[in-house]
Protein backbone atom coordinates (compact mmCIF):
# COMPACT_ATOMS: atom_id res chain seq x y z
CA UNK A 1 0.00 0.00 0.00
CA UNK A 2 1.46 3.49 -0.65
CA UNK A 3 0.61 6.50 1.44
CA UNK A 4 2.14 10.03 1.21
CA UNK A 5 1.96 12.76 2.95
CA UNK A 6 3.51 15.83 5.12
CA UNK A 7 6.13 14.26 7.73
CA UNK A 8 7.35 17.63 8.95
CA UNK A 9 5.87 20.92 8.93
CA UNK A 10 7.84 24.18 7.35
CA UNK A 11 11.68 24.65 9.12
CA UNK A 12 11.64 26.93 12.34
CA UNK A 13 13.25 29.79 11.82
CA UNK A 14 17.56 30.37 11.34
CA UNK A 15 18.03 31.64 14.26
CA UNK A 16 16.49 28.84 16.35
CA UNK A 17 18.22 26.13 17.78
CA UNK A 18 16.75 23.44 19.42
CA UNK A 19 15.78 20.04 18.57
CA UNK A 20 13.33 20.66 16.10
CA UNK A 21 14.50 21.35 12.21
CA UNK A 22 15.30 24.84 11.45
CA UNK A 23 16.36 26.84 7.76
CA UNK A 24 19.87 26.62 9.06
CA UNK A 25 19.63 22.37 8.98
CA UNK A 26 19.86 20.97 5.26
CA UNK A 27 16.07 19.72 5.32
CA UNK A 28 15.93 19.17 1.36
CA UNK A 29 18.95 16.68 1.63
CA UNK A 30 17.58 15.42 4.32
CA UNK A 31 14.12 15.09 2.75
CA UNK A 32 16.43 13.38 -0.58
CA UNK A 33 18.07 11.16 2.07
CA UNK A 34 14.96 9.23 3.37
CA UNK A 35 14.63 6.98 0.64
CA UNK A 36 14.77 3.53 2.38
CA UNK A 37 13.91 5.05 5.95
CA UNK A 38 12.41 2.44 8.10
CA UNK A 39 8.36 2.58 8.22
CA UNK A 40 7.23 1.69 11.69
CA UNK A 41 4.06 2.34 13.66
CA UNK A 42 4.02 4.56 16.64
CA UNK A 43 8.01 4.69 17.15
CA UNK A 44 7.94 1.03 17.90
CA UNK A 45 11.50 -0.38 16.89
CA UNK A 46 9.68 -3.83 16.27
CA UNK A 47 7.27 -3.08 13.71
CA UNK A 48 9.10 -2.31 11.06
CA UNK A 49 5.94 -2.50 8.53
CA UNK A 50 8.02 -0.83 5.12
CA UNK A 51 10.04 1.76 3.67
CA UNK A 52 10.25 5.48 2.46
CA UNK A 53 10.48 5.55 -1.17
CA UNK A 54 11.29 8.95 -2.19
CA UNK A 55 11.14 12.06 -0.03
CA UNK A 56 11.11 15.91 -1.33
CA UNK A 57 10.63 19.54 -0.19
CA UNK A 58 7.87 21.72 -0.85
CA UNK A 59 9.18 24.60 -2.64
CA UNK A 60 7.02 27.13 -1.12
CA UNK A 61 7.25 26.70 2.62
CA UNK A 62 10.03 23.78 2.81
CA UNK A 63 7.75 21.10 4.56
CA UNK A 64 9.20 17.72 4.27
CA UNK A 65 7.01 15.10 2.13
CA UNK A 66 7.32 11.39 1.73
CA UNK A 67 6.39 8.68 -0.43
CA UNK A 68 6.63 4.93 1.36
CA UNK A 69 5.37 1.94 1.06
CA UNK A 70 3.58 -0.65 3.50
CA UNK A 71 5.00 -3.99 2.97
CA UNK A 72 1.03 -6.06 3.11
CA UNK A 73 2.48 -9.11 2.30
CA UNK A 74 3.22 -9.27 5.79
CA UNK A 75 0.81 -9.60 9.31
CA UNK A 76 1.81 -6.54 10.68
CA UNK A 77 1.84 -4.66 7.19
CA UNK A 78 -1.62 -5.88 6.45
CA UNK A 79 -2.74 -4.67 10.08
CA UNK A 80 -1.05 -1.24 9.41
CA UNK A 81 -2.36 -0.55 6.10
CA UNK A 82 -5.97 -1.50 7.44
CA UNK A 83 -5.98 1.05 10.14
CA UNK A 84 -4.68 3.45 7.50
CA UNK A 85 -7.60 3.00 5.56
CA UNK A 86 -10.32 3.16 8.14
CA UNK A 87 -8.76 6.14 9.67
CA UNK A 88 -7.39 4.52 12.98
CA UNK A 89 -4.06 5.69 12.06
CA UNK A 90 -3.67 9.06 9.96
CA UNK A 91 -0.03 10.65 11.00
CA UNK A 92 3.41 10.89 10.53
CA UNK A 93 6.00 11.37 13.13
CA UNK A 94 9.75 11.41 12.09
CA UNK A 95 11.94 9.62 14.33
CA UNK A 96 15.24 11.67 14.56
CA UNK A 97 18.44 11.40 16.95
CA UNK A 98 20.18 14.56 17.93
CA UNK A 99 23.67 15.95 18.68
CA UNK A 100 24.08 18.33 20.91
CA UNK A 101 26.82 20.00 23.06
CA UNK A 102 26.16 21.53 26.89
CA UNK A 103 27.85 25.44 26.82
CA UNK A 104 28.39 27.33 30.00
CA UNK A 105 27.24 30.64 29.09
CA UNK A 106 27.49 34.01 31.26
CA UNK A 107 24.54 36.13 32.33
CA UNK A 108 25.18 39.06 34.52
CA UNK A 109 26.14 37.51 37.66
CA UNK A 110 25.56 33.46 37.25
CA UNK A 111 26.67 31.22 34.91
CA UNK A 112 23.83 28.52 32.97
CA UNK A 113 23.94 25.73 31.12
CA UNK A 114 22.59 25.80 27.19
CA UNK A 115 22.26 23.10 25.26
CA UNK A 116 23.45 23.90 21.66
CA UNK A 117 21.68 21.74 18.82
CA UNK A 118 24.78 20.33 16.80
CA UNK A 119 23.26 17.65 14.26
CA UNK A 120 20.13 15.61 13.55
CA UNK A 121 19.91 12.51 12.12
CA UNK A 122 16.70 11.12 10.83
CA UNK A 123 16.34 7.54 12.15
CA UNK A 124 12.61 6.30 10.94
CA UNK A 125 9.72 7.56 9.70
CA UNK A 126 5.98 6.37 11.86
CA UNK A 127 2.61 5.76 11.49
CA UNK A 128 1.04 7.46 13.91
CA UNK A 129 -2.67 8.09 15.45
CA UNK A 130 -1.71 11.65 16.29
CA UNK A 131 1.90 13.15 15.22
CA UNK A 132 4.07 15.31 17.73
CA UNK A 133 3.99 18.78 15.07
CA UNK A 134 0.97 19.52 13.22
CA UNK A 135 -0.24 18.73 9.48
CA UNK A 136 1.81 15.93 9.49
CA UNK A 137 -1.16 14.18 8.09
CA UNK A 138 -1.17 10.99 5.56
CA UNK A 139 -2.65 13.02 2.44
CA UNK A 140 -3.48 9.85 0.59
CA UNK A 141 -3.12 6.04 0.88
CA UNK A 142 -3.96 3.95 -2.30
CA UNK A 143 -3.17 -0.02 -2.53
CA UNK A 144 -1.00 -0.77 -5.34
CA UNK A 145 -3.39 -2.36 -7.98
CA UNK A 146 -2.80 0.11 -11.00
CA UNK A 147 1.17 0.68 -10.01
CA UNK A 148 3.82 -1.64 -10.70
CA UNK A 149 7.73 -1.11 -9.40
CA UNK A 150 10.46 -1.50 -11.71
CA UNK A 151 14.42 -0.56 -10.65
CA UNK A 152 12.26 1.81 -8.03
CA UNK A 153 10.49 3.64 -9.69
CA UNK A 154 6.54 3.63 -9.40
CA UNK A 155 4.89 3.54 -12.67
CA UNK A 156 1.16 3.64 -12.98
CA UNK A 157 -0.07 0.64 -15.32
CA UNK A 158 -2.37 1.80 -18.40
Amino acid sequence: MLICGQVNPPPLGADYNGFYFSESDDVAGKARNLRGTPLRVEHNDKTHVGEVLQGWTDSSTGAMWALAEINTKNLGGAITAAAVESGLYGEFSLGYKTRFQKLMEEGGDRRREKLVVLDKEIMELSIVKKGAREGCIIQANERPLNFQRSRSIIRKNI
